[in-house]
């Protein structure tokens, strides 16, 4: 009799807990948040808490409309894209500030993924700074694999602002706005520069998620069809290939007679296109410099003096591509000859003709050697020495 009691209860207790564990998976997986209600990014916080990029604070809220910093977006992003965690070997491009940092191995896997780039930030990343829209936009286009933008697109993008923005932020921009990723203001603005809200990040995440899925639809109805005795084979495997690193050093000054030793720093680059511009515009790079560039860097010297900015224009085995440039200043080299009798007497004036070459508006110091010993010329010499002509000088 007492067999027949404890069984069934045996089985119920089971049941329940069963009944508790699935209704609290659930209730994880469907988390919901207060402030959440009836905001413009509603739809956009609901989708991202179902997939767990986001989970809140610890008060339960999501706060929508306060600033996101820098190292905030940079784990959303990673997150969204499931990026790979980064191996200490792969980074090139390391920034000052973020060793220790709770959001460091976000900001690297991004930095390996060709979507933080080095002219992005200078050599500190900030990341408990506010990111701006027009570095958030900046990011999403190249996570979506269109950095690239065609040259001859006139970019007319219908934003009251749009006069204040660089040709390259209006490509960016251009890309986001064909793949809905950004609309503007209500008053028809863009404000790059203006500190972006944690709801205006979740709605351009989600909103570059959906554009990825058109991309790829594109792309699929562009591509032929593959005959089944022509489909490579193979187990298939991850198609995700990381996005080109690619640094080099150059002096920030140098001479016309330098030859300058370019090292560079590569990994997953299969092409590369060096070009240059004098003064901030375009040049040929035969024209300027001498000597051959190549993805290892090499020995060159400058044909040129003024300011230049040298370009590396390189490229991954997908075709994504990323830019790496540095700045220098070229001066002539200045040059000077006199010429002295062998030997002089104390009672003889003796014509020193100075010829000089890029010299300009600098000036000429003299010093003398007397028996092995530099002395003051006052105290071996009358006369005068001037760069601008010939001049007597008699000797003591």
């Amino acid at each position: 009799m007492s067999t027949k009691v404890k069984r069934p209860t045996s089985i119920l207790l089971i049941f329940c807990v069963v009944l508790s564990l699935s209704a609290g998976s659930a209730y994880a997986a469907h988390r919901y948040f207060e402030d959440a209600k009836g905001h413009w990014a509603e739809e956009a916080i609901n989708i991202l808490a179902e997939k767990g990029v986001i989970a809140g604070y610890p008060d339960g809220l999501v706060h929508p409309d306060n600033i996101i910093t820098r190292a905030e977006f940079a784990a959303l992003i990673t997150r969204t894209m499931e990026l790979p965690k980064p191996d200490g070997q792969d980074i090139i491009i390391r920034f000052t500030d973020i060793a220790g940092h709770w959001s460091e191995s976000d900001v690297e896997a991004l930095v390996i993924a060709g979507i933080i780039q080095k002219g992005d930030f200078a050599d500190k990343f900030l990341p408990d700074e506010p990111i701006t829209r027009m570095e958030m936009i900046r990011m999403l286009v190249r996570a979506m694999g269109k950095e690239s933008h065609d040259p001859s697109c006139p970019c007319m993008l219908g934003f009251l602002d749009e006069s204040q923005l660089s040709g390259e932020e209006k490509a960016y921009i251009c890309t986001g706005k064909h793949y809905h990723i950004i609309d503007g203001y209500p008053d028809g603005t863009i404000c790059p520069d203006k500190n972006a809200t944690r709801g205006e990040a979740f709605e351009m995440l989600v909103d570059t998620e959906k554009a990825k899925e058109q991309i790829k639809k594109e792309e699929s109805e562009k591509q032929p069809v593959i005959k089944p005795e022509e489909k490579p084979s193979g187990n298939g495997g991850s198609s995700y290939v990381p996005a080109p690193q690619f640094s080099f050093t150059l002096p920030e000054a140098a001479y016309t007679a330098d030859e300058i030793k370019v090292e560079a720093n590569s990994r997953y680059v299969s092409s590369i296109i060096w070009t240059v511009q004098k003064d901030g515009l375009p040049a040929v790079l035969t024209d300027i410099i001498k000597g051959e560039l190549t993805a290892d860097g090499g020995t060159v010297q400058f044909l040129q003096t003024g300011s230049f900015t040298l370009i590396a224009t390189v490229k991954n085995s997908r075709g994504v591509a990323a830019n790496y440039e540095q700045a220098i200043t070229v001066y002539p080299m200045v040059s000077a000859d006199f010429k002295l009798p062998e030997t002089a007497h104390t009672d003889t004036a003796v014509a020193v003709e100075l010829s000089t070459e890029n010299l300009g508006s600098k000036a000429v110091v003299w010093s003398l050697v007397k028996d092995g010993v530099a002395v003051e010329i006052i105290e071996a010499l009358t006369g005068e020495l001037n760069p601008q002509g010939t001049w007597s000088v008699w000797p003591w």
